[in-house]
């Protein structure tokens, strides 16, 4: 029985997993038994040779090596599947570097606030947060924002308004918010069981929101810790992984939307999606 699992999703990481990993060996958690579950999507560089060469070194590593890409929401639940025991979850991007008291911090900030689900600050290299915690979409966002359409807004009111960007700086180090971001996520073991896995129809994208929703219907409290940082760097882009992202997105968004709005809003929001789908995709073609 562990205190804490950490599960990182990899999928040609080869450039950041180590550092990833080695963030976690360095962290400030010497009360804390931990162990890392670390689940590659079928990468084709030399990710899962880095991985096992890990493995070898660091004791509490376990490895799930998929033989097909089976998408971030499905890879994570198998993590989940064997760390039940766990009284901590924390999913974890694999291009993301944790500072020495990250970790310990959510812990603290869950266990004040009575938290099922705690996310810190993502930074980039220059220290500026990026996309750590938003609000719930509602059609507007999902129209204004999810579509191309948002390059008619002049103000970007629902750009905005899902980043929590149209209000003041928040002056408190944790705070309750709609969601956190998937990709650097403290759950508790009560919450898996009160609420389950992740939705596997999502393949990539918001499967954290729906996970977060999904908490808030069940009376869950979601907080955002600002002084527990990672970097995040993110991964260099290419044609292949492109297509992959933007399928992805495109999918991601139409069940999201089928899943929580009623028949009338998907009637025009569903429509609006395939018109932007059609667009997009004729882009990517011209460019290939």
């Amino acid at each position: 029985m562990y205190d804490l699992t950490v599960i990182i999703v990899t999928f040609n990481s080869e450039k950041h997993i180590e550092k990833c990993v080695d963030s976690i060996v360095k962290s400030d958690l010497k009360r804390i038994k931990y162990n890392i579950i670390i689940i590659d999507n079928c990468s084709g560089d030399k990710s899962k040779i880095i991985i096992d060469n890990l493995q070898k070194k660091i004791k509490n590593i376990k490895v799930i090596k998929n033989p097909i890409n089976t998408g971030f929401a499905k890879a994570v639940n198998q993590g989940l599947s064997i760390s039940r025991d766990s009284s901590y979850i924390l999913l974890l991007n694999p291009d993301t570097v944790l500072e020495k008291k990250s970790i310990s911090e959510l812990i603290t900030c869950s266990k004040k606030n009575n938290a099922g689900i705690c996310g810190g600050s993502t930074v980039d290299e220059k220290g500026r947060e990026n996309g750590s915690y938003f609000r719930f979409p509602n059609i507007f966002i999902g129209i204004f924002d999810f579509t191309n359409l948002r390059k008619l807004s002049r103000t970007d009111k629902w750009h905005k308004y899902f980043y929590y960007l149209d209000t003041k700086k928040q002056k408190k180090d944790e705070f309750p918010v709609d969601v956190v971001t998937g990709g650097y996520m403290l759950i508790t073991k009560s919450t898996v069981e009160k609420i389950g896995f992740l939705d596997e129809n999502f393949f990539m994208y918001l499967e954290d929101v729906d996970y977060c929703l999904r908490a808030r219907n069940a009376g869950i409290n979601v907080f955002h810790k600002c002084s527990s940082k990672i970097l995040h760097i993110g991964g260099a882009s290419s044609p292949n992984k492109d297509k992959v992202r933007h399928s992805s997105w495109l999918k991601s968004r139409k069940v999201y939307f089928a899943k929580h709005f009623n028949v009338l809003e998907n009637t025009l929001i569903q429509t609006i999606f395939l018109l932007d789908d059609v667009l997009i995709l004729s882009k990517l073609a011209f460019r290939s």
